[in-house]
């Protein structure tokens, strides 16, 4: 079905850091299907029921705290009535953080009562039954845009060799965050730079910088067969990142080859991981990222397995 008829609910226009929704659009696009995607804030629910009661497929990429303006559950039964599947995507943890698990709600959240809800938070199936969601695990993915190890032009502005990523968040990413952080300051010294809190840094600059380090420091909120897309968004673009053991990695095929995995809070190992890996260990660990990457966690590929799981 390369011509399938695809139906976005989402966030269309350019939105400078996490653009995963126009990725997912452009994603479909290349895989040849015919694409509608509009926004979710404010839209008028008979509009959408008009555009997209004859596609395939009606795919709600949730952004919090945009939704249509009136009924928009009356919208997804009438979607459905006329024989469209109706599923939700999102890449957020919600089961044990106080501020999100009472989003979790589809008496007040019609998101929830699409007919399938994906979300990155895989280990908590029972807690989304109990609530009365069909919910299925689904890691996040990486756009082809930025795929592949960038070229450094002769006068890099990226120095240092080792570096972190990202906001640091004590109620959402816990202690673990703030202690890596401390550690590969004193470990690394001058030699560690962290981006993210006062320069942040996106798009080709992004690529540049993972090409440039030696070693990426990454970190998840910690919980199990969850992460965010640091891992798909720094291994596709050649990063070697150093990442916690996290259960469900394994089996999609993160490990030892393409990524440096270590125990939360045993800095000590860490450091002895790093130090032991030579710069051919690093090219065949940037090669082995790229390959898992683009096997395995591209958004076509999250986008083919929609596909097959919705519409056989």
């Amino acid at each position: 079905m390369s011509d399938l008829k695809l139906y976005i609910l989402g966030f269309p226009r350019e939105f400078r850091g996490n653009h995963w929704k126009r990725e997912i659009e452009e994603s479909a696009v290349d895989l040849g299907w015919n694409v509608v995607h509009e926004a979710a804030q404010a839209a008028n629910p008979e509009e959408v029921l008009r555009q997209a009661k004859d596609a395939d497929l009606f795919l709600w990429l949730r952004t919090h705290n945009n939704d249509p303006h009136g009924d928009a559950y009356a919208m997804l039964r009438r979607i459905e009535d006329a024989g469209v599947p109706t599923v939700g995507m999102h890449m957020d943890l919600y089961w044990d953080l106080p501020q999100r698990e009472p989003l979790v709600n589809v008496q007040q959240n019609p998101w929830w009562s699409c007919q399938r809800v994906y979300t990155a938070d895989g280990g908590h199936q029972s807690e989304f039954a109990e609530r009365g969601i069909n919910h299925f695990w689904m890691p996040p993915g990486m756009g082809d845009r930025f795929f592949g190890l960038a070229d450094l032009p002769a006068r890099n502005r990226f120095k240092k060799r080792y570096v972190f990523v990202g906001s640091n968040s004590r109620g959402i990413h816990g202690a673990h965050r703030q202690e890596l952080l401390q550690w590969a300051r004193k470990e690394y010294g001058k030699g560690f730079q962290r981006y993210g809190a006062h320069n942040k840094i996106y798009g080709h600059d992004l690529s540049q910088l993972y090409a440039s380090a030696r070693i990426v420091i990454g970190d998840s909120a910690p919980a199990d067969y969850y992460w965010s897309d640091r891992i798909p968004t720094t291994m596709g673009r050649g990063g070697v990142l150093a990442y916690p053991n996290t259960p469900g990695l394994a089996e999609q095929g993160y490990n030892d080859t393409n990524m440096v995995l270590f125990d939360r809070f045993d800095f000590e190992n860490l450091a002895l991981k790093i130090q032991a890996l030579s710069n051919d260990d690093i090219k065949s660990m940037r090669e082995a990222a790229l390959t898992v990457t683009e096997e395995r966690h591209m958004w076509r590929h999250r986008l083919l397995q929609i596909k097959e799981e919705v519409l056989g």
